[in-house]
């Protein structure tokens, strides 16, 4: 029962023993004889004996924190039970990493819109910039004006007639459909060129012409309201440059920025802005529309308006109609913290942030402006001109630089469907390959962080019967006095269709500790994965790789060490054995000296 009890004590503590764990190395044990008695251990026997790294391994497997990744080396078990550990473990592996690619894949989309606030009050909500455009770009009036200047300037004294007919290829500025006779064009250009140029030009200057050809804003407005307040008209609109030529702009700096009372938020048609237009059938001279009547430019203040760029709603407005354009604000802004990431992380660019291209927009960054701007760019690059309707600042070094001419048509038209179609990232899309290699590509143009759109919805137009008078005060100018047919005339209402509006932010996705804490979450449902099961690992890993490198540091150290010790045996042997080459020849010569005796002369008597 003693020796039972015993052996029952030694398994326990056997089990109970440190096993051989990655970090413990086992070392030669000792034992002490009664005869001999100690003597002081060599360098080889204190040195502690390694495992190989199979059985290295085995023991990491069996002392590892990680799950049920001893049973496939651990004792008692058949080959089918070790198997089917290793199928279920390689299994949870496949899976592991399939989800963490996918938890890595999912968050590289660092940045995710919600809803901020879902009933913002639309009375905080900036007033947009409207812009006022007549689809009578040429006022029949300025071109007689104009063809009588060139007929006076003109050498051959070709009369005013002459002029104004030629004067409809000017109409190539706005829409290019059919050069016609481009050889006529050519020569008026080349008479504009020599004739009508200042003295401080070196070109032609189109943009001051077409200016001049433009009908004005004092033609075009009667009446102004706001809030329900009348004012004028041509201290609010000021003349602009857009798409589609110059044209009249309210809150063009962004002037209602500034927080206003309850009473003027710009809600309901009554409250918004009214305005009464004139159009005169008698004064169109090139129309881009058969109707007569105006467009409605509808974007951020500080925008640039052009339809083809984006963040800019565009509305036709018909004369002889009461239009309503109900606004619909919608508000995007990104948290701060957002800017120490990268531009190309976050998929966008803040409006202060410094870019490549920061002189382009004039201090102040929105995605329609780096499109246009990059169109601009282009334009200038394929045919050596700028069009008047684009802003100069579009361009660096814009001094100097050429409006695009009559001469310059026929490169515009070959290159519309380019400028028309703008990718900012290329994809592989079958079928589309020649739309990608012929569609101008700007990779530099990133959203803007932070933006308000204004959408258009709901518009609806009412026909005006008979005479229209507006509501006008007493101390408006003369232009803000009309009545005539209202044929004539538009009213067109813009206004704030709701009270409160959707504000969203875009916000971090996950931090840092909110990533790692999903991994390790994935890591240990699936695969019983722990930091310190990982650092073990590690350990192990670089443990035996540290062996790796002292085992092959030791083979160079020997096989030098051994390289020069037969170096100097064979020099001591070569050296010994010429030592007594030369003290045997010594001694030879000795044996011969004492043999030799000095001959003695003997004389007899």
């Amino acid at each position: 029962m003693v020796a039972i009890r015993e052996r029952e004590q030694r398994k326990l503590h056997h089990r109970l023993a440190v096993g051989h764990a990655v970090w413990w190395i086992p070392t030669r044990p000792t034992r002490p004889t009664t005869n001999n008695p100690p003597v002081v251990a060599r360098d080889e026997e204190t040195v502690p004996q390694k495992l190989s790294f199979a059985a290295a391994l085995k023991d990491l497997l069996e002392n590892l924190s990680f799950h049920c990744y001893g049973k496939l080396v651990e004792h008692g078990y058949r080959i089918q039970e070790r198997f089917f550990w290793l199928i279920f473990h390689t299994t949870a592996l496949s899976v592991l990493i399939a989800f963490v690619w996918h938890t890595y894949k999912d968050n590289t989309e660092v940045l995710v819109t919600t809803i901020y606030n879902p009933q913002y009050p639309v009375s905080n909500v900036d007033l947009p910039a409207i812009s006022v455009c007549t689809m009578n770009r040429i006022s029949t009036r300025a071109v007689r004006n104009y063809a009588q200047e060139l007929s006076d300037k003109d050498p051959k004294q070709r009369n005013a007639s002459f002029f104004y007919k030629e004067l409809h290829a000017f109409g190539m500025y706005y829409g290019l459909t059919e050069l016609g006779d481009y050889d006529k064009m050519l020569k008026l250009q080349g008479f504009l060129d020599v004739l009508d140029t200042e003295p401080d030009e070196l070109f032609y200057n189109t943009r001051r012409r077409m200016r001049a050809l433009t009908p004005n804003c004092s033609d075009i407005f009667v009446s102004c309201r706001l809030a329900g307040k009348s004012f004028d008209c041509l201290t609010q609109f000021k003349e602009s440059i857009t798409s589609y030529g110059f044209c009249c702009t309210f809150n063009l700096r962004g002037n209602y920025f500034k927080e206003r009372p309850y009473s003027q938020r710009f809600f309901g048609a009554d409250m918004g802005l009214s305005l009464t237009l004139k159009n005169s059938h008698a004064d169109n001279f090139y129309s881009l529309h058969e109707r007569n009547g105006f467009a409605i430019f509808i974007n951020e203040p500080g925008n640039y308006p052009d339809p083809h760029s984006g963040s800019v709603s565009v509305r036709f407005v018909n004369c002889g109609e009461n239009t309503q354009l109900p606004i619909h604000p919608k508000i995007i802004e990104t948290v701060p913290e957002a800017r120490h990431m990268s531009p190309t992380v976050r998929k966008c660019l803040f409006e202060d942030e410094n870019t490549k291209m920061s002189h382009d927009f004039n201090r102040r960054y929105t995605f329609s402006k780096c499109i246009s701007a990059c169109r601009a760019r282009s334009i200038f690059s394929l045919c050596g001109c700028l069009p008047y309707n684009i802003p100069m600042f579009f361009i660096q070094g814009n001094v100097g630089r050429v409006f695009c001419t009559l001469q310059h048509m026929e490169c515009l038209r070959r290159y519309k469907f380019k400028w028309l179609n703008v990718i900012t990232s290329r994809v592989n899309l079958i079928g589309l390959e020649h739309e990608l290699e012929d569609a101008l590509y700007c990779p530099h143009c990133l959203a803007s962080c932070s933006e308000i759109r204004y959408h258009v919805r709901g518009a609806m137009a009412l026909a005006l019967n008979g005479l229209y008078k507006p509501l006008n005060s007493n101390k408006m100018d003369a232009n803000n006095s009309y009545g005539h047919d209202s044929s004539e005339l538009a009213v067109v209402r813009i206004y704030f269709a709701e009270t409160h509006i959707q504000y969203f932010r875009q916000i971090i996705k996950n931090a840092w500790y909110e990533i790692f804490s999903t991994i390790g979450s994935i890591c240990g449902i699936i695969a019983g994965f722990s930091l310190i099961g990982i650092c073990e690992l590690l350990f192990f890993l670089a443990k035996q790789l540290w062996h790796a490198y002292k085992t092959e540091l030791k083979a160079e150290l020997c096989h030098s060490h051994g390289h020069t010790h037969s170096q100097s045996q064979s020099h001591f042997h070569s050296r010994s054995q010429s030592q007594s080459q030369s003290h045997s020849r010594s001694q030879a010569n000795g044996r011969a000296k004492a043999t030799q005796q000095p001959m003695e002369l003997l004389i007899l008597p």
